[in-house]
């Protein structure tokens, strides 16, 4: 398919994509994480203050990067403790999606290397909205950055450290981009205190979870156990490995949001926390269902296009969520959830947890950002034939 214009297909599957498709979807489901951010951080900020917001961020990053670090390197057969290896964990780090932030290496020795954005939407968005106020960017690219960095190096290497050669504030853009960081391996035996959240989403069934294997063999790569490769994108890999990193990709940032949700509910309350959730679905579902919409080729408002769109759903990720959709008729479809490892998740569940208490705002945003004469309510497992 070379998208998703044509019919509905209640069997559709990523694999079904044209790779160059496919591949553009993948760097929306890495910016659906960005997305996201912006929209519980801003809530977090308003509400609470920029103290609490930055605590916030730190426990989502620090409390989840160690382990989707630890995931895609094994997915991806990527050994080592290197500096090489560290680089390789960048490449697929979901907080790094392609040409939204443009990273760019240089490899040293094993033992060091640099690292620079030329382009960080990121940053961007914070000196745009904030008028390029200090503050602001020290916020991000300081107290957010110094530790959750290192985390990310250190997820590799207990001896690596992440430091800065320059980075915002600036009053003009350096340019060659607005930060540059150097990586490097020491002998260092002091480590910086542990995030308290990382042991908490470790034991979560979705940092555990085990996608099935994917469709061997068609050009590309099968794996990243090869030598370090400053100029990999994603479009290098096989068909169906990049089918599965997409669904990876989807519980990456499942696994973020499970972090900050945890913090979110510590500091202010599980009710807190649950309202949180309903108002960010209901808040980025416009932004990013547009996107999405964009990537597939998916133009139409009718009830196809919403169920074409919520088998595309970011946050909804496959197969850790086992769920179908079903056209009814012209104006009505169902949408169910079946026995799978989301549904009997005991920690933290963030955003998926309303559906599973049979909340409908965050989904009717989705589909209202469709068409807004869209409904979405709750029915009763017997009255869903189509599920069987």
């Amino acid at each position: 398919m070379t998208d998703y214009s044509g019919p509905f297909r209640p069997d559709f599957k990523l694999e079904d994509l044209g790779h160059d498709r496919l591949a553009w979807y993948n760097r929306e489901v890495q910016l659906s994480n960005h997305i996201h951010d912006r929209g519980i951080m801003s809530m977090i900020a308003i509400e609470y203050g920029a103290e609490a917001q930055t605590k916030v961020a730190i426990d989502e990053w620090m409390g989840s990067s160690p382990i989707y670090n630890f995931r895609n390197r094994q997915l991806m057969n990527i050994g080592g403790d290197d500096v090489a290896t560290i680089f390789k964990g960048f490449q697929f780090d979901i907080g790094a999606p392609d040409t939204f932030l443009q990273f760019h290496y240089k490899l040293n020795s094993p033992k060091e290397g640099y690292f620079w954005l030329s382009h960080c939407g990121a940053y961007n968005h914070v000196r745009r909205m904030t008028n390029a106020n200090p503050k602001s960017e020290i916020q991000i690219c300081h107290h957010m950055e110094d530790p959750t960095f290192d985390a990310t190096v250190m997820a590799v290497n207990q001896q690596a450290r992440c430091t800065p050669v320059f980075r915002p504030p600036h009053s003009e853009v350096p340019a060659e981009g607005p930060c540059r960081w150097k990586v490097s391996i020491g002998d260092t035996l002091t480590l910086p205190e542990a995030n308290p959240y990382t042991a908490v989403i470790a034991q979560s069934r979705a940092a555990n979870f085990e996608f099935s294997k994917p469709r061997a063999g068609g050009p590309g790569l099968a794996d990243y156990s090869g030598c370090f490769d400053p100029g990999f994108t994603q479009e290098k890999l096989q068909h169906g490995v990049l089918a599965r990193q997409c669904r990876e990709f989807a519980l990456d940032v499942h696994l973020l949001q499970k972090a900050c949700y945890a913090s979110i509910t510590d500091s202010f309350g599980a009710a807190v926390a649950k309202s949180l959730a309903a108002r960010q679905w209901e808040a980025i579902a416009p932004v990013y269902t547009h996107r999405i919409r964009k990537a597939a080729n998916i133009h139409d408002n009718d009830i196809d296009a919403i169920l074409k769109l919520l088998q595309l759903d970011p946050f909804l990720p496959d197969e850790y969520l086992r769920y179908g959709v079903a056209r009814c008729d012209d104006g009505s479809g169902v949408l169910w959830i079946e026995d799978c490892e989301a549904l009997a998740e005991t920690q933290p569940r963030a955003m998926l947890e309303l559906l599973r208490e049979g909340e409908p705002g965050g989904l009717q945003a989705v589909v209202q950002a469709i068409n807004p004469q869209a409904r979405v309510a709750a029915i009763a497992p017997g009255e869903c034939v189509a599920a069987g």
